[in-house]
């Protein structure tokens, strides 16, 4: 791995550490600059503002979620028990994988509220809804699928360990809410 890479990947590392220990706002390119020992023209070099840096950290989950909603797009439109449930086991999995970015934003709504950040999140969220009820979906499908997703999104606030331990119960909670008053 060129030195680049190595430097660039230890200022996120570093970043989300003082993000999340201290704030979004609160912390400083300089607060950053100085935990790493470098100066801040070096820190300038790779990330020009610190706005870039929680767009950077947040990339991977919304990359990755915007893969899981192009997946559903194009699966047969007949929204099957299985598919569902394959649907939010793959949304669960990708926040245990990216946890530590998404604690951030479930802590700290200036992070979250990042234009590009908080849009595109909620915009992804929004046409994952739609894909998990689909079409011809009623009110009560939509408000079943929004508190599903939202027993998902819970997960981002607890600790790490406890949600890769409780992913099925997880799952089945927000299963269970997509389901009630269907049977």
């Amino acid at each position: 791995m060129p030195e680049s890479a190595g430097t660039r990947a230890e200022i996120l590392r570093v970043a989300l550490e003082l993000f999340r220990a201290q704030g979004y706002d609160a912390t400083s390119l300089r607060q950053i600059a100085e935990r790493l020992g470098i100066t801040k023209a070096a820190l300038y070099y790779h990330f020009k503002a610190k706005e870039q840096l929680v767009v950077e950290l947040t990339r991977p989950f919304l990359d990755g979620f915007a893969d899981i909603v192009a997946s559903a797009r194009s699966r047969d439109r007949e929204a099957t028990d299985a598919s569902v449930e394959e649907l939010l086991g793959q949304y669960l999995d990708l926040i245990i994988a990216e946890h530590a970015a998404l604690s951030l934003l479930a802590s700290d709504p200036a992070a979250l509220n990042h234009p590009d950040v908080g849009l595109r999140g909620g915009t992804l969220v929004r046409a994952f809804q739609a894909e998990l009820v689909g079409r011809e979906a009623s009110d009560a499908d939509h408000i079943r699928a929004a508190c599903a997703l939202g027993a998902v999104n819970a997960t981002a606030g607890l600790p790490e360990g406890q949600v890769a331990s409780g992913r099925d119960d997880a799952l089945r909670a927000a299963l269970a809410a997509l389901r009630s008053g269907t049977e």
